[in-house]
């Protein structure tokens, strides 16, 4: 074997043991970071004018995040009815006093992002309790149906704010963890009186540890079989927690 050869083996050898070290470590390879933010712009964090420079992308998030607990602690002040305590609900006006408007402007022409507006069975099943309609057959049945369900009105308001990181593992092992907050905030009013509201969702820290035969990205075979040892090398340094 000639000594040019020989050096081209020992080349194509390095890197296969760093992918069999990388492997066998359970070493990160590669890592995903996304960003599920929807908003309804209701109950903001307020911004801190006087950031360091270097928190400056941290103070922007904040800034876009809703300030959750008071979001929930005046979402409970609406009030529902209770006929054993003669108490009606409160109406639409009271409850857009407490903060929770579909609008976005005073003149009600534009819409709030990540609302959403329900009638009749959607309304009612928005704050669970959808009917499947009873069988109707005379007219005065179908009338009465169509009155009772044109009383229900609902809205609902939708927060999100879920970050989902994967680490992936060579070949054996992927690790995802989701974490943030998931949440629909639904108000149903029957009669124009806040009948029943209710929050769906809540704060989630969901991690996942996956086994499986998983490959290595194609820029990690490529620098492997064909690039430099340096490359392979800066190729399967981990990435920092």
């Amino acid at each position: 074997m000639t000594r040019e050869a020989h050096t081209r083996r020992i080349l194509l050898l390095i890197p296969l043991a760093l992918v069999a070290w990388g492997c066998s470590s359970k070493m990160p390879v590669i890592r995903k970071q996304a960003v599920d933010f929807k908003s309804t712009a209701l109950f903001k964090l307020p911004c801190d004018e006087n950031v360091p420079p270097g928190e400056y992308e941290m103070e922007v998030n904040r800034c876009n995040s809703t300030h959750m607990a008071r979001m929930v602690e005046r979402f409970m002040l609406i009030q529902e009815a209770d006929e054993s305590r003669s108490l009606p609900g409160d109406t639409i006006d009271e409850v857009r006093a407490k903060g929770f408007t579909i609008y976005s402007d005073p003149e009600k022409k534009t819409r709030r992002a990540n609302t959403r507006v329900l009638y009749g069975n959607e309304a009612l099943s928005a704050a669970g309790m959808g009917v499947s309609p009873p069988p109707l057959q005379k007219p005065d049945e179908i009338k009465a149906y169509a009155d009772f369900m044109a009383q229900h009105y609902a809205e609902e308001y939708l927060e999100r704010d879920m970050t989902v990181v994967a680490d992936r593992f060579c070949l054996n092992n992927r690790d995802t963890l989701e974490f943030g907050e998931d949440r629909v905030f639904a108000i149903l009013w029957r009669g124009g009186r806040v009948f029943k509201r209710i929050i769906k969702g809540g704060p989630v820290d969901n991690p996942k540890h996956e086994r499986a035969f998983l490959l290595c990205p194609t820029s990690f075979i490529t620098d492997t079989l064909t690039g430099t040892v340096s490359n392979t090398i800066k190729t399967v340094t981990p990435v920092p927690r």
